[in-house]
């Protein structure tokens, strides 16, 4: 992988989340390669554990990816997933990493274009903060 590409981790949760990866797919739609996709079967399986082990493992950038609120396939309260990112954007705070690396984007279903502008979009953003992580550490 290139070493000055951002490396952005989504987790996207299995339903609304992955159907919009799978849409931009479809529609020839590109992001960079170096986004890699963690599927899971509801963003309410990733804890702020798992958030952070990504950035621990070298990750620039988090993006939480899932169902718009009151859409969830297991009828779980956005909120409580609010308050979990909340939580782990606290601790990159702390740590002096930037809590903008770490985002939550509730996404309709399908939506392959909005998804691609995200990314992008979150990428840029990364851009304007590297490095995550300072060498060495």
């Amino acid at each position: 992988m290139n070493k000055s590409a951002v490396h952005l981790v989504v987790f996207a949760c299995n339903w609304d989340g992955l159907s919009c990866i799978e849409a931009a797919a479809q529609a020839g739609f590109s992001y960079p390669a170096s986004v890699r996709v963690v599927r899971v079967s509801c963003l309410s399986r990733v804890h702020q554990g798992l958030m952070l082990k990504a950035f621990e493992l070298g990750a620039d950038g988090v993006m939480l990816l899932g169902c718009e609120p009151g859409s969830c396939q297991f009828d779980i309260d956005a909120g409580l997933m609010t308050q979990e990112c909340e939580k782990a954007r606290r601790v990159l705070r702390l740590l002096g990493l930037g809590e903008q690396r770490l985002v939550l984007c509730h996404m309709p279903r399908g939506d392959g274009s909005g998804f691609v502008q995200q990314v992008t979009g979150f990428i840029k953003e990364i851009e304007q903060m590297r490095p995550a992580i300072p060498a060495g550490a």
